[in-house]
């Protein structure tokens, strides 16, 4: 005999196959009689819905969507990758499908709301990626959905799920005052406004504490997170009082400034210490390894997905958790010469 479904469970027990989702789901509006009978039925035969049965019964579809930026390059998924491992173990543990989307340059949302508008998904996460007006409409017609690394305003008001950055860029450049720098520079991106404020922010407080100066062509903001910019790591090269350490507030920005480094006939550390932040996958390989600021990213994948959960069921979750990160050195950084 062939797996029971829910039309031969209605069947034995005379009743509809509504009314044994019903009494499956623990609805009123059926008689006692009638719940103890399906349920003695479910109980003999040890019937257990498949995925379509319960979707159906449940009127969810069991799949949450991840949406996620189209990339200029393929190494910069790795972040997103280390993200999604943690996504994809979670939401397998609570039941849940997944499927990916990629939102391309032109911000083009409209395959993931005609997903939304079928009912086939239950919930979003937003991986590195933020629209306004996207996330106003699904707010206001209840669709469940968390952001991932976005970089939003702890008053935005929409879940998010971040790396604590103004404490990073604070620890990473305490760092290398300890290691004996004084004249630290940081390169950083402007893409976004909230997370360059971050990093600006820690940085400073952290030279300020420590009452050492900040010069304005130190800060190298015009890097961009996706292509490389040799610009910044060239002018910091090229400034008539030259930095001896840089934060650089993403990994692929430290890897541009050390290739920039070399190609001037630098080294790294003796010249410039570089240390970056996200502890991507590649930072152990390159020369010298990169000392890196890190954090959890499979965690963070996995408490996105149980956040998510939370507001799909109406329970109570926090709207804002920012990881925190941990030092990893490897040999981007000496100390510096006493003067």
């Amino acid at each position: 005999m062939g797996k029971l479904t829910i039309r031969d469970i209605a069947k034995m027990a005379n009743v509809s196959p509504a009314t044994v989702s019903l009494v499956m789901n623990g609805r009123k509006g059926i008689s006692e009689a009638t719940r103890a009978r399906v349920r003695a039925i479910v109980e003999e035969t040890g019937f257990t819905p498949n995925v379509h049965t319960r979707r159906l019964m449940l009127r969810k579809s069991s799949t949450i969507h991840i949406v996620m930026r189209q990339r200029k390059t393929p190494s910069h998924n790795l972040f997103a990758f280390e993200v999604l491992q943690g996504i994809f173990s979670e939401s397998r543990s609570l039941g849940y499908d997944v499927k990916c989307l990629t939102i391309d340059a032109a911000n083009d949302y409209s395959q993931f709301m005609e997903a939304v508008r079928a009912g086939d998904a239950d919930g979003a996460i937003f991986i590195q990626t933020y629209n306004s007006s996207v996330c106003e409409t699904l707010t206001a017609e209840n669709f469940p959905f968390i952001c991932i690394d976005s970089h939003l305003r702890p008053d935005n008001m929409v879940p998010y799920m971040d790396e604590d950055h103004y404490t990073t860029a604070y620890n990473a450049t305490e760092y290398l005052i300890r290691k004996g720098h004084k004249d630290i520079a940081l390169i950083t991106s402007e893409d976004s406004s909230e997370y360059f404020f971050r990093n600006f922010t820690g940085y400073t407080d952290a030279l300020r504490e420590h009452e050492l100066i900040c010069r304005p062509e130190w800060i190298q903001k015009g890097a961009d997170p996706e292509v490389p910019s040799p610009e910044c790591m060239r002018n910091l090269i090229n400034c008539k009082h030259r930095p001896t350490a840089v934060f650089c507030a993403g990994d692929f920005l430290a890897m541009e400034a050390i290739k920039q480094i070399r190609l001037a006939g630098l080294r790294v550390p003796e010249d410039f210490s570089i240390i970056g932040n996200d502890d991507l996958l590649v930072t152990e390989f390159i020369d010298p390894p990169l000392t890196t600021m890190a954090f959890d990213k499979k965690r963070m994948g996995e408490e996105a997905v149980r956040t998510l959960f939370k507001i799909i069921n109406h329970e109570p979750f926090s709207q804002g958790t920012k990881l925190p990160t941990y030092l990893v050195e490897r040999g981007s950084v000496c100390a510096c010469p006493a003067e």
